[in-house]
């Protein structure tokens, strides 16, 4: 009977030690501006050096829109996000205050802010924002901060009003705007201006190109969200702090990202995002 009892008791034990070590995944959504597999090759190197820094097994999760990364935000399927500026604004509106910035990426060329732009064909007939009145443009994604938040911010700054133009349907993907721009579909796309030269590399567009860019907004947090741990989070803010921008640590992690590092952020830091909604209410 003692056996029996104490065979019940190591199979229970390896049982909760399995469902603890499952749950002790660490589980972070990316905002899929790109393709998946794009992404992957881009933060597989900071997800090997998190889980390994934490002790723990980071798991990277991309969805395949941004309209399903929102939704799956929304279920609590993320413990932390990485996301633009405006999805972390509206998520902080949305779930409250237990959504909080950890770091902000600083990204190579730009630091900690990035800009959107617009694509034309070349030969366009377009060479300025005024020009826009009466042409098709297109843009990624109505949550998009780079490709679509930005753009709409700098043309209200222009007097260029929805009224003026014919806004096409959203892209959902910022490769699609600049094929709809090289097809002629579209006269004017917006897209985040960093992704524009994979892009290129990815997509057929020998004939787009850059005509301007948007006002700077700040760059993207990874911040967590309400079912976060607090040991966890300290701990992870702490990793991912070591990663200082340009540090040798810092360039060999995160070169594929296009990122030179992170630093410290607070909400404070997106009031800059906030006024853009103000430009969109204008729109």
């Amino acid at each position: 009977m003692k056996s029996n009892a104490k065979k019940s008791f190591m199979v229970v034990l390896i049982l909760f030690v399995f469902a603890m070590s499952i749950h002790a995944q660490v589980k972070v959504g990316v905002l899929p501006r790109l393709a998946p597999s794009e992404m992957i090759k881009m933060f597989n190197p900071l997800v090997e050096y998190l889980s390994a820094e934490l002790g723990q097994k980071v798991e990277l999760v991309i969805p395949k829109d941004f309209e399903t990364f929102t939704q799956m935000l929304k279920e609590g399927k993320f413990d932390y996000a990485y996301a633009n500026p405006n999805v972390y604004v509206e998520a902080r509106k949305t779930l409250g205050k237990d959504v909080e910035p950890i770091v902000l990426a600083v990204e190579t060329g730009t630091g900690k802010t990035f800009t959107g732009c617009f694509l034309v064909k070349k030969g366009s007939p377009i060479k300025s924002i005024a020009d826009f009145k009466g042409k098709k443009l297109i843009f990624v994604d109505q949550k998009s901060a780079g490709g679509y938040l930005s753009q709409v911010t700098t043309m209200v700054k222009s007097n260029i009003h929805k009224k003026d133009i014919t806004l096409l349907p959203f892209a959902l993907k910022h490769t699609n705007v600049a094929l709809a721009v090289q097809n002629g579909a579209a006269d004017v796309g917006g897209i985040r201006t960093a992704d524009f030269e994979t892009i290129k590399k990815q997509a057929n567009v020998p004939d787009v190109v850059i005509l301007s860019e948007s006002e700077n907004i700040p760059n993207w947090p990874l911040f967590k969200l309400p079912n976060s741990k607090p040991q966890v989070t300290d701990k992870l803010k702490a990793v991912l702090l070591k990663l200082a921008p340009k540090s040798a640590k810092a360039s060999s992690i995160l070169k594929d990202a296009k990122l030179d590092g992170f630093v410290p952020s607070t909400d404070a830091d997106f009031n800059a995002m906030r006024k853009v909604a103000e430009a969109l209410n204008q729109f």
